[in-house]
């Protein structure tokens, strides 16, 4: 991020190329990828089935049902715009698409790959002319948004399909409730502690101490006082900005935010329906809720071959016949997450021919290493 000044405007410009990875996150990164497409190559057989029964499933498919879900798959994308456009004033609803679509296939291309995405959307704002304190507000303000919209409908789900018992007994479920339990706690932890001058305080003071370790474990020198005072104004303002957008805007992103969140279970809904899957649609809404929350844990991207077994595990114990589990989880799976990688990254690559077109007609450089990073971040692997 670009330095800050006291009033959050920006000093100097984001240095060029994109943030280098280590050798051992990229050998990580690259792993897990290659665990994710294995464990999707094996699903069919974890689930007693084979790609032969998976595919004459997906072959009775007909070219109005592929056209009315990708029009459920847009519908859904439109909503996630409104998200956006309400997190950050003056953001246009083509810009907001943009940022989604991009930021979605180069973050899922690789494990952890949020960080990536987020430096991508945060770049693209800055040549939209938006300021280092409107990115800041408004990637807090559209995160707090999408993780409300997901608790909002997972737990209720969740809970009505437990006590209505639509919800089978699965191997290791006791392990991923535990680990959502812990994670609820942190973020609820987290939020308590920025809601409080006090606690924003004691957070900035961490983030300047890690950052010194880091620079002391570079070889470099570790930021002084002036940097964590300045850190410290900084997340005040941003706290201030995102209470006030959130008490103003909270009616409409509540309401684009479910928009999208159902439209996205309608989308698995039909999904599924069409693969010839008959089950009661609470425990089909269960499953969908709880592909979600593994979505959400950054061990593959978008949680690729955990999710779909965690779906699959539910609807074939719910006694969902095995091929057709398989052929509507894979179809959802494929509109939610891998359409984003092909869509996002001829986007992206657009915009970036664009930009570099009009740079010399304006007189300014086109954004500088954006091209190579996000390319390479795209054809790095699939896309949530």
């Amino acid at each position: 991020m670009q330095a800050i000044d006291e009033r959050g405007e920006g000093l100097a410009p984001p240095p060029a190329g994109r943030p280098a990875l280590p050798p051992t996150r990229t050998a990580v990164g690259a792993l897990a990828t290659a665990g994710a497409l294995a464990a999707v190559l094996l699903l069919p057989r974890l689930v007693g089935t084979t790609w032969h029964d998976v595919r004459a499933v997906a072959g009775d498919l007909g070219v109005g049902d592929v056209l009315g879900l990708l029009a459920l798959w847009v519908a859904g994308l439109c909503c996630c715009s409104r998200v956006l456009t309400g997190s950050l004033p003056g953001l246009s609803s083509p810009r907001a698409l943009l940022l989604n679509l991009t930021g979605s296939a180069v973050a899922g291309a690789v494990p952890l790959g949020g960080a990536l995405g987020v430096w991508l959307n945060t770049s693209m704002l800055r040549r939209w002319s938006f300021r280092g304190r409107e990115i800041a507000s408004f990637t807090v303000t559209s995160n707090v948004v999408d993780v409300a919209g997901k608790v909002l409908f997972v737990v209720p789900v969740l809970v009505a399909a437990l006590a209505v018992g639509g919800l089978p007994q699965v191997p290791g479920a006791g392990g991923w409730a535990l680990a959502l339990g812990a994670t609820t706690v942190a973020l609820a932890a987290l939020t308590a502690l920025c809601c409080t001058d006090r606690g924003l305080r004691r957070l900035a003071a961490l983030a300047t101490a890690a950052a010194g370790l880091r620079s002391r474990l570079r070889g470099r020198p570790a930021p002084g006082a002036p940097a964590g005072l300045l850190l410290r104004g900084h997340l005040l303002d941003v706290r201030t900005t995102v209470a006030t957008r959130l008490r103003t805007s909270w009616r409409s992103l509540t309401t684009a935010v479910l928009a999208y969140v159902g439209l996205q279970a309608l989308l698995s809904v039909a999904c599924l329906h069409l693969a010839g899957l008959r089950l009661p649609l609470l425990t089909v809404l269960a499953a969908f809720a709880v592909d979600r929350v593994v979505s959400a844990v950054p061990i593959t991207p978008s949680g690729a071959g955990f999710a779909e077994a965690a779906a699959c595990a539910v609807l074939v114990g719910a006694g969902g016949d095995p091929g057709h589990v398989v052929a509507g989880v894979l179809l959802y799976r494929l509109l939610l997450v891998v359409l984003e990688v092909p869509v996002g990254g001829l986007l992206l690559g657009g915009w970036l021919l664009a930009g570099r077109r009009r740079a010399p007609r304006a007189g300014t450089a086109p954004l500088a290493g954006a091209a190579p990073a996000a390319v390479a971040a795209v054809r790095g692997g699939e896309l949530r």
